[in-house]
């Protein structure tokens, strides 16, 4: 077996000094990399520009050129492709310099300016390679101004839902003593059945009944599940603009402050200039807005344990069955505006 190195043989400073010399050689072999393909594109370029009459010459030359070299087309066709997208040899004036699969993913964004702010943005946050293309596909999903609307827009299909009615479930622990069961708030809360309620059984769903602004019962109501889970709510903050901070009134002495994510759409991300125009539209559309309201879907997908939410709105508004009946659907503004994308 072999002798344990002792903490002051100086194994540590060779350490040090050999993790140091690879990473520098494994950098340098990679800007070689950068610069072989930059330059191999850049010399085929000059050929296709020659023959730029000849509109299939380009795609001619890089097929032949790959089988007679035994590279992948693919290969040389990204080479012309950086070539065209740097028409200089990119070089970072920093230690973090992006690897040929950086590349790879920036010259996919034909746009000039928004491949610079990636860039920017990746060296800042030191993203790597898969950071990078999970912002591109993001971010190339959305329109910037001026650019006009999508030729077709998706429309989200919602049930409006019913206030204050709740499905009855078994009683939680910290309930049990008061009875076998108990209505179901989401989120799992719960709340326990008022005295004189009707005859009920687990499945069945009831209605809140209010006095003077106070609980003093519930109804038994027929209500499909659809248009459970549907709520009054308080905006405590505009994350962005498809999360919120919001704060549930359930109208008795329960709150609940919870995230929600807007469902069926997807906004851009907030170090983008698309994704700062999405949440100032939210907050303005929601500025006024004494409450909203909120029709909930757990997101069983969600490894976070989040909840996806329709939002309706309407300014000025007073009367929350009103609201909930008629006002604007957020999620479908968003979409209409350009400012999200819409996904399953």
């Amino acid at each position: 077996m072999p002798k344990t190195l002792a903490k002051n043989d100086g194994y540590s400073f060779l350490l040090q000094r050999v993790r140091k010399v690879l990473v520098e050689g494994q950098r340098r072999i990679e800007a070689e990399r950068v610069r072989t393909y930059w330059e191999t594109g850049r010399v085929i370029r000059a050929d296709i520009l020659k023959h730029k009459d000849r509109a299939e010459y380009g795609a001619q030359v890089v097929k032949r050129l790959a089988g007679d070299l035994e590279v992948n087309l693919s290969v040389l066709q990204r080479c012309v492709q950086f070539a065209k997208a740097y028409p200089r040899l990119p070089i970072v004036a920093t230690w973090r310099q992006f690897s040929w699969s950086h590349y790879r993913e920036l010259i996919t964004v034909t746009d000039e300016k928004k491949r610079s702010r990636l860039e920017k943005l990746a060296l800042q946050n030191d993203w790597s390679v898969q950071q990078l293309a999970s912002h591109i596909k993001k971010n190339q999903l959305f329109l910037t101004a001026g650019e006009g609307r999508p030729a077709s827009i998706s429309q989200l299909t919602f049930a409006r839902g019913r206030l204050n009615t709740y499905g009855i479930v078994p009683a939680n622990k910290s309930l049990i003593r008061q009875g076998p069961l108990a209505m179901d708030f989401g989120f799992r809360e719960q709340y326990a059945i008022p005295e004189g309620a009707p005859r009920l059984k687990e499945n069945d769903t009831v209605e809140l009944v209010f006095t003077g602004g106070a609980l003093t019962g519930v109804r038994k109501v027929e209500a499909p599940e659809e248009e459970l889970f549907t709520y009054r709510t308080g905006v405590e903050r505009v994350i962005d603009a498809d999360t919120l901070l919001v704060s549930f009134d359930f109208r008795c002495p329960m709150s609940v402050s919870q995230k929600l994510r807007l469902r069926g759409i997807n906004c851009p991300e907030m170090d983008t200039e698309e994704g700062k125009r999405a949440k100032r539209f939210v907050e303005s559309r929601l500025k006024g807005c004494e409450f909203i309201i909120v029709k909930t879907y757990k997101d069983t997908t969600d490894k976070y344990d989040r909840y996806l939410a329709d939002i309706f709105y309407k300014a000025g508004a007073g009367d929350s069955s009103l609201v909930a009946c008629k006002g604007k659907f957020l999620n479908q503004e968003l979409l209409d505006e350009g400012l999200a994308v819409a996904y399953e």
